[in-house]
């Protein structure tokens, strides 16, 4: 009966101890899996984990680079945003679970304030989306290595620590400072003589390995091989709060030193301290889940997943109803718009910019402008300029899932064929674009099966076949040179006329209507049409349109537009809210009011 007793108390005693981090564990996963599942999207976007031998040679090149290495493993399991949920959660638990032992081991008691203040940092972070996981992976190594180095020391008595303290190094990079530190401050702890040896030892055996690296072994500067692969860029620009968390964990030993005496009435039970953390938990969470909840970049990331996949009527329909003024968003929208032939009948129904940045993107050795500014290139045609864009970027920032697929695609429709069997057999390499690489590999070598292919088909048929310089930093002058070589490109010239529409060039769209037949035209876009109502009553006269008819429909409409303004005595200002409730989509609110 005692015994039984016993092993209920031991049982009701393991979960009381985990149950708060059970707690936390779910608010990461709910809130990760359901409602910021975006993070996980650009993270497993942004890297590529190679199954090879060669991919772990190349992150073998410096300390820390088996850290960044383990990472990209982890991440690419992103790909279904539950388990990069499950991933994103565990990592954070976890750490969060070792650093109240760690404590314990020192003070002999539960702690509930600091893995308050960890639990909290450490999802305000994640929040994130540039946060990557290897930063929350690196410190998670350091709490593990030390806890471990605490169970072992009875044996080991701490040298095991110091003498492996170059090949933690080397694993961890500029991370392995804080499991130094933390054995520093432990050794304090011991308060002998044999202690303050063993940082003397610890620290002569750091101080070597660094000048070794930087002079003899991996000849990088001091700055890198200090805090690679720690940057503040890829902790998502919160250094300030990443480091405090880091300095936190650093001086966990010291906790010991600290006295608290707690009157007894004030003391908590082990259930009631339970449960007054997991709340706390879920308060805390869900304070920072609301104030760091990012509509505009979950927006944003779903139109990109739409548009990698394709589905270029669902990302006009979701921008439809998520309206946004994101110019990356309506930057590819525009694209979206384009592939459906529908970019000048619906422009205006989404914002834009007057100099053209929602149309083109300037040439810029950024991430976010290289990986994107490639596609309207893909998309009207100049195939050797969209694969220059996706070569570029995975020079800067080694390969990822959809740079890789545009060179194989690109590679592809220019016919060369053997280049694009090297990224195949890369893309086949990992854990889930096995079955597209595959899809290209039966395309290798056969032009038929291009040709017939839906998307590469059309490409090559549309693509540009005489060779002219790109001009780098002019999008539009490339159009114009693109018309010039080949007059009958279609998507060119749409590009053209919506440049056009936002400058509001009346008599350069004008003069491109009797085209328009030529073109394939058996109906004007909306816009155009618009513009060529307009034209009908100004001196110029009604436009040539050769057999092309315009809608009596868009006429009557106009005049109707024309009615609402002469009500209010001509006064744009006085008309305009007027006008904006029923012609705000038009081209001619946009040339009245923008």
């Amino acid at each position: 009966m005692q015994n039984q007793l016993n092993r209920t108390k031991y049982i009701k005693d393991i979960f009381l101890n985990v149950q708060p981090y059970l707690i936390y564990f779910l608010c990461l996963f709910i809130y990760f899996g359901y409602f910021a599942a975006y993070v996980q999207f650009f993270q497993e976007k942004s890297s590529l984990f190679i199954c090879s031998s060669d991919f772990l040679k190349e992150n073998l090149n410096q300390p820390g680079a088996l850290l960044i290495y383990l990472g990209k493993f982890l991440t690419t399991f992103y790909f279904y945003p539950l388990a990069g949920a499950a991933i994103i959660s565990a990592v954070a638990t976890l750490l969060l679970f070792t650093v109240a032992h760690i404590i314990r081991n020192f003070t002999g008691k539960k702690s509930f304030f600091i893995p308050l203040i960890l639990g909290s940092a450490l999802f305000y972070l994640q929040t994130d989306y540039r946060y990557f996981l290897f930063n929350s992976l690196g410190l998670l190594l350091q709490v593990v290595a030390f806890y471990l180095h605490i169970r072992l020391s009875k044996f080991t008595k701490g040298w095991i620590s110091v003498l492996i303290s170059p090949a933690w190094y080397f694993v961890s990079g500029g991370f392995s400072l804080v499991f130094f530190l933390m054995l520093s401050f432990g050794f304090i702890a011991e308060k002998n003589r044999i202690g303050l040896l063993k940082i003397i030892a610890l620290w002569c055996i750091i101080l070597g390995t660094f000048y070794l690296s930087k002079e003899y072994l991996f000849f990088q500067t001091g700055k890198t091989l200090l805090t690679f692969p720690y940057s503040e860029l890829n902790a998502g620009s919160q250094a300030k709060l990443f480091l405090s968390v880091a300095a936190l964990i650093s001086i966990l030993p010291f906790i010991g030193f600290i006295k608290l005496k707690i009157p007894e009435k004030f003391s908590l039970s082990a259930l009631s301290g339970s449960l007054i953390l997991s709340a706390l938990f879920v308060l805390v969470a869900t304070a920072i889940g609301m104030k760091q909840s990012d509509q505009k970049s979950k927006q944003y990331f779903q139109v990109e997943k739409l548009f990698y996949e394709n589905k270029f009527d669902e990302v006009v329909a979701y921008n439809t109803k998520n309206k946004t003024t994101n110019s990356l968003t309506l930057f590819l929208n525009n694209i979206a718009l384009c592939e459906t032939g529908k970019l000048n009948d619906l422009l205006f129904h989404f914002p834009q910019s007057a100099e053209g940045k929602t149309l083109f993107l300037k040439w810029k050795m950024e991430e976010e402008i290289l990986k994107r500014g490639g596609y309207f290139y893909y998309t009207i045609g100049m195939i050797n300029e969209a694969h220059r864009w996706a070569f570029e970027n995975m020079v800067m920032k080694g390969h990822t899932p959809e740079g890789l697929k545009m060179l194989i695609k690109t590679e592809l429709v220019l016919g060369n064929y053997k280049v694009a069997s090297k990224y195949t057999d890369i893309l086949k390499q990992t854990f889930f674009y096995h079955p597209q690489a595959e899809k290209f590999e039966k395309l290798l070598f056969n032009d038929g099966a291009i040709n017939a292919d839906p998307e590469l088909g059309e490409k090559r048929k549309n693509k540009i076949n005489t060779d002219f310089f790109a001009l780098t930093d002019e999008p539009l002058g490339n159009v114009y040179q693109i018309l010039v070589k080949d007059s009958l490109n279609r998507k060119a010239f749409e590009y053209k006329l919506a440049f056009m529409l936002l400058k509001k060039d009346y008599k350069g769209i004008a003069l491109e209507l009797p085209r328009m037949e030529q073109l394939g035209y058996t109906r004007l876009p909306n816009h155009i049409e618009e513009v060529a109502a307009a034209l009908t009553s100004v001196k110029m006269g009604a436009p040539e349109l050769g057999r092309i008819q315009m809608n009596t429909n868009t006429l009557l409409r106009w005049k109707e537009y024309l009615t609402i303004f002469k009500q209010h005595g001509s006064n744009a200002a006085a008309a305009e809210p007027f006008v904006r409730n029923q012609f705000a989509d038009t081209f001619w609110y946009y040339a009245f009011y923008r």
